[in-house]
């Protein structure tokens, strides 16, 4: 049983495919008669191929369900397939639903799209299969949106271009060289939290900007804009996450029949695409196309300047050049707010944890011999935690047309979608001990595992920024922006829990919260 909210929206799929069929076979039922009738012998073959290639969608669906009913998942509708399962907790709680599949089925879930789209299977552990190098991410969402970038483009020789121009900005080195400037931006924020009143309410729309600020300005040095308006900015990228997120589990056609979604993406597509555009214009005046800077090679163009250095420096179109950028806009910043907000809710009902991490800020500051100590272990750890108990992108996906894939001794059918659910990973009580217990200490590599139990407290263990050759190309950058903001808050306030407030998860992209049901009280 779906959601109430999206119960008129299943029956407008059904009702559309309905309509399709019935006038595919219309369609070729009167252009037979009429080639019969009038001898118009073109007319009925082209009929006939209608209703043959009816046919054969008709058999590949079944098809589908046929090779695949030896994994364990609930019985799929032919038109919709498990959108109903999937939707059971509305378009925003997909997560939800599918850690429910899980509880009920198992650790391998199959279930299937509507028709049209590629089955799925969902698993709660992380399998060997996904480092695998022939299996691509499953882009099909993102190519409708953002198909010049990272995010949207297949695999290949492309792919890789676009992912050397851009890995040398995220490696930890690079990370660390310009560290300094999500300190400068962090700093801005905790300051301005030392001031605001006990009733202060903005602190979700704070992480939000911060967020998108520390990214900004890392990306893009002195030519970002630092008094944009981050509010109508907010709202573009939102408007296409969650167009995105929609495509990637409705049918196929919703790309046409809600004009109204598909002009909203656009505007905001354009909105966002101008901002960016204007960043990339001010650094070529800046620095032209026939500056030596511009040319630089080997180390020079390795490690020189910023990551808009290097893409302007690359022999891509402007499009493509504004499309990237958004794309790394768009996979970090609402999935880092996330984490903070998570973590802080974590600290302020731990107090213990608390305590320990500013212990360990103190030591690691006075045995820095020089300049920034780095990035305190023990913080680390606690994003590291953060991640497994909420993973702020709650599934990837993985796919292959051509390879089928052996998981808990079943074999899954080329051409299904492989994804694990990072919910069910993080708190799946086989791979971590006391899954449900915020624990950042079981991060830490000095920790020997109890009675000779097999080691599995890694990141590796869960996976939060995907795997294999398509993994997060900011994950260096993502884990050192939120370890910098942490140390800052925990170095210069208590975290309270407020209990009253009642916060409410909605699922694009990522996970976002209404609210952060905490305060901040200066030490």
């Amino acid at each position: 049983m779906s959601a109430p909210s999206t119960r008129p929206l299943l029956s407008l799929y059904r009702a559309i495919y309905a309509a399709g069929v019935t006038a595919t076979l219309l369609v070729a039922g009167f252009g037979l008669w009429t080639g019969l009738s009038l001898r118009s012998w073109p007319v009925a073959l082209v009929s006939v191929a209608v209703a043959g290639l009816l046919v054969l969608a008709v058999r590949r669906r079944l098809t589908e369900f046929r090779s695949r009913r030896h994994l364990p998942g609930p019985k799929p509708s032919f038109f919709l397939g498990n959108m109903s399962d999937l939707l059971l907790h509305g378009h925003g709680g997909r997560h939800e639903s599918l850690q429910a599949l899980h509880d009920e089925y198992g650790p391998l879930v199959r279930f299937h799209a509507a028709w049209g789209s590629a089955p799925f299977v969902s698993l709660s552990y992380v399998s060997p299969n996904l480092l695998r190098k022939e299996l691509d991410s499953h882009r099909r969402a993102d190519r409708t949106v953002l198909s010049r970038s990272l995010m949207g483009m297949a695999g290949g020789e492309l792919h890789q271009t676009h992912r050397q121009v851009i890995a040398p900005s995220m490696t930890f080195r690079g990370v660390s060289e310009r560290g300094y400037v999500l300190k400068d931006v962090s700093d801005r924020y905790v300051d301005k939290w030392k001031h605001v009143d006990e009733g202060y309410e903005g602190l979700q729309s704070d992480l939000r900007d911060w967020s998108v600020n520390c990214l900004s300005a890392f990306l893009f040095g002195d030519d970002w804009d630092v008094g944009a308006d981050l509010h109508a900015y907010h709202r573009a990228l939102s408007a296409i996450e969650e167009e995105v997120s929609f495509r990637a589990f409705h049918p196929f056609f919703v790309r046409w029949v809600f004009p109204r979604r598909r002009r909203r993406v656009r505007a905001a597509y354009h909105r966002v695409a101008a901002e960016l555009g204007e960043v990339v214009t001010r650094r070529e005046q800046r620095i032209p196309a026939a500056c030596p800077a511009h040319g630089a090679t080997g180390a020079a163009a390795a490690t020189g300047g910023d990551l808009l250095d290097r893409v302007t420096r690359a022999p891509w179109s402007a499009e493509d050049r504004v499309e990237e950028l958004m794309s790394l806009i768009l996979g970090g910043a609402d999935p880092m707010s996330y984490v903070l907000s998570q973590a802080l809710v974590m600290l302020s009902l731990d107090p213990h944890v608390q305590e320990k991490a500013r212990k360990t800020i103190e030591a690691s500051s006075s045995c820095a011999q020089e300049g920034d100590p780095g990035p305190d272990p023990y913080v680390r750890n606690i994003v590291y935690e953060t991640l497994r108990m909420f993973p702020p992108v709650p599934f990837s996906a993985k796919f292959s047309d051509e390879r089928a894939v052996v998981e808990q001794g079943m074999s899954i059918p080329p051409g299904t979608v492989i994804m694990w659910m990072k919910n069910a990973v993080g708190k799946n009580p086989e791979i971590f001990r006391e899954a449900e217990r915020f624990n950042p200490d079981r991060f830490d590599p000095e920790r020997f595992p109890a009675d000779g139990e097999k080691r599995n407290d890694t990141i590796s263990s869960f996976l939060p920024f995907g795997a294999g050759p398509r993994h997060c190309v900011g994950n260096r950058l993502a884990e050192q922006q939120c370890i910098v903001l942490l140390t800052e808050i925990l170095k210069n306030f208590h975290v309270v829990p407020l209990r009253h407030i009642k916060v409410q998860f909605h699922s694009t992209i990522s996970v976002v919260p209404s609210a952060v049901p905490v305060r901040l009280v200066p030490r």
